[in-house]
């Protein structure tokens, strides 16, 4: 640790001594690479080096400038908790790099925000071994540390950072000899060469290309030259120097050809024709592209077949042949908006939630409409039948006994047909009661909807980065087959999480419907209710902690409604807290969940710091259609629901509030073994 931070304050220290000297434009360049050094250590310094990079780079209309600095800044705010500030600064970023055409920087930005949280925990470990193995002067690991350090700093397009560790895993795995080791001082020289290569550093990345292609030819490696050749022709065209570049790219074609690169070969050839259209060639061009294009298919690489069609289309438009332009133009256009589809699918889970909660509302409304009609009818027929009493009074009154006992006959009569009819309206009511019940599981599971994807794809990343070891492991001339079990382990363990998330969310969204009643832990279905929502606590900010208890009794019901009524009380918290810091900017919302056992009873404790509940509100909350939400938010069924659920498990609902201060509900269950 005390070898990095020396490095690190060197660098700084010759970056702000650069900067004494440096005209505008380099600047914004030094500021950016200084909030990139200080981020990690030290978030505020790195966002004041940003914000001057941005203002430098606003001054002088510097796009890429300011895509960097508006990258750092959401960098920074991620280290520093500001995730809202992240995403707005994120948004900015992503619009520059749109503006200037840059596809590999904005591919690059969404992986490093992506794996910007991974990255972190990996480095936090490698660190804490690399001091280890300093100590023991275990060279060898050390090497290994240093490499995989490089790598996760590569991958979150940290390079000054990737460059020092990847040097100095290559200072030690040269003091190595024999063939494994040979072949990792080539892996560095190519991620050095690489990272030159980024920085817009040609030359220093062409000494790196050169002696890795010098120690590919050594050991016959013919396919690893072609892609070294690549890399230099590269090097070369991105400096301008267009007849080298065409020598080696026509180099590296014949081998790839020869070796059935497809892809390679059509990335050699679009290059090519991007020469010829240099030089005006724009004839030459189309021929080097339309091959690049059928090779391309052959790959089924769409980002190289939609590169090919944006320069066919430019260079069809240089010869005037318009017509040919705008056919693969369009052809540019219909590919990238393909390739962009999956943007789309965030929007589902806001679909899946607002028409969810549409049906909730038009059920609602039937509901209300009918108890209405019911209830008029019933006050309707009420007079009815007391003007019909009054005059069969006056009538009975002048009539005899006889007629007097015959009255209140037929009154009985009548009076136990009201209360089948009562009874047969209390039923309907209930029947609507149980529909409105699983509408609004239904809704609960549509808002968490967008925290279940987010639950899906990490282990689904995870698999595809277990997969992407597992090739190039596979690339190796020396399989490490150790190594291979255990990504194929992991990835079989992230496929077991996924459907153990998907059959919970199948089991809480059809389990309401069942009436069978077993005993269960209170605690248990606490951990599912709080893993649902969880995401979404943490989206909004608010701090969910749970003091759970591990032995408690078992208690008997239905556990997915104690699950359904564990959401509804943290739903409610969320809304409470909100609309308290909605008021109080300086509030951190916090939700606390206990559960304990006393007096022979379990208690379950949701306590909230948000707006609380006046005492003359306390016992209207549980009523139907009761609620303090704004008009749209709620409906006034949830507290309620989550009553009558706790009442057929022979419990109740206690609470306790204070105005401005918080709210605790609690729930309270006998035990199984009582009842």
């Amino acid at each position: 640790m005390a070898v990095v931070a020396f490095a690190q304050e060197e660098t700084e220290r010759e970056l702000l001594d650069r900067l004494k000297n440096a005209n505008n434009k380099e600047k914004i360049k030094l500021n950016n690479k200084l909030a990139r050094l200080k981020m990690y250590d030290d978030p505020q310094m790195a966002i004041k080096y940003a914000e001057k990079a941005l203002q430098a780079a606003v001054r002088m209309e510097d796009k890429r400038g300011k895509a960097e600095a508006y990258n750092n800044l959401g960098l920074c705010y991620y280290f520093a908790d500001e995730y809202e500030l992240l995403r707005d600064y994120y948004r900015k970023s992503l619009s520059e790099y749109r503006s200037i055409g840059d596809n590999q920087s904005i591919s690059n930005l969404s992986s490093t925000y992506f794996r910007l949280n991974q990255s972190e925990k990996a480095l936090k470990n490698y660190k804490q071994s690399l001091l280890l193995y300093i100590d023991e002067k275990n060279w060898e690991k050390m090497g290994e540390t240093y490499k995989n350090m490089a790598d996760v700093y590569k991958n979150i397009t940290d390079y000054s950072k990737a460059l020092y560790y990847y040097r100095e895993a290559l200072k030690i795995v040269e003091r190595e000899r024999g063939d494994a080791s040979k072949g990792e001082v080539i892996r560095l020289l190519d991620q050095i060469g690489q990272i030159y290569f980024f920085q817009n550093e040609y030359d220093t990345a062409l000494v790196y290309f050169t002696r890795m292609k010098q120690m590919l030819e050594e050991r016959g490696d013919n396919q690893n030259v072609s892609i070294v050749l690549s890399n230099i022709a590269n090097s070369y065209y991105s400096k301008g120097d267009f007849i080298k570049a065409q020598a080696f790219y026509k180099k590296a074609l014949k081998m790839q050809i020869e070796h059935n690169s497809h892809w390679e070969a059509a990335m050699s050839l679009m290059r090519i024709g991007m020469i010829e259209a240099q030089r005006n060639k724009y004839e030459l061009a189309i021929v080097n592209y339309n091959k690049s294009v059928r090779l391309a298919k052959v790959a089924e690489a769409n980002e190289l077949l939609r590169d090919n069609y944006l320069v066919l289309s430019e260079a069809y438009e240089a010869l005037g042949n318009y017509r040919k332009a705008y056919h693969y133009r369009i052809q540019y256009s219909d590919l990238s908006e393909a390739m962009v589809m999956d943007e789309n699918i965030a929007n589902f889970a806001n679909v899946l939630s607002a028409k969810a909660v549409e049906e909730k509302q038009r059920e609602n409304e039937i509901l209300q409409t009918k108890n209405k009609n019911i209830l008029l009818e019933l006050e309707k027929e009420n007079l009815v039948r007391w003007r019909l009493s009054f005059g069969f009074t006056i009538i009975i009154m002048a009539l005899s006994v006889f007629i007097i006992y015959y009255r209140y006959y037929l009154k009985g009569q009548e009076n136990k047909n009201l209360e089948q009819r009562i009874a047969e309206a209390l039923k309907k009511q209930e029947e609507q009661q149980q529909i409105i019940m699983h509408q609004s599981s239904l809704t609960s599971l549509g808002e968490l909807a967008a925290g279940i994807a987010h639950e899906i794809n990490q282990p689904v990343q995870n698999i595809s980065l277990s997969a992407e070891s597992i090739k190039y492991e596979l690339e190796e001339e020396k399989v490490d087959h150790g190594f291979l079990n255990k990504s194929v382990n992991e990835i079989f363990e992230d496929i077991v999480r996924v459907r153990q998330i998907v059959d919970h969310i199948r089991i809480f969204s059809s389990g309401q419907k069942d009436e069978v009643e077993e005993e269960f832990d209170v605690s248990e279905c606490v951990r599912a209710a709080a893993s649902m929502i969880g995401n979404q606590y943490a989206n909004h900010h608010i701090q969910l902690s749970m003091t759970l208890s591990n032995n408690l009794p078992c208690v008997l019901g239905n556990p997915h409604k104690l699950e359904q009524v564990i959401h509804n009380l943290l739903s409610n918290a969320k809304d409470a807290v909100e609309e308290r810091k909605a008021l109080q900017s300086d509030l951190k919302m916090q939700v606390k969940i206990e559960t304990y056992n006393k007096n022979e009873q379990v208690y379950l404790r949701i306590i909230d710091n948000g707006v609380g509940i006046s005492q003359n509100r306390k016992t209207d909350i549980f009523l139907p259609f009761v609620t303090s939400k704004q008009l749209g938010k709620g409906t006034g069924l949830g507290l309620s629901i989550s009553y009558s659920l706790i009442k057929e498990m022979r419990g109740h609902i206690e609470v306790e509030s204070e105005k401005d201060k918080g709210t605790a509900m609690v729930v309270i269950l006998p035990l199984a073994e009582n009842l």
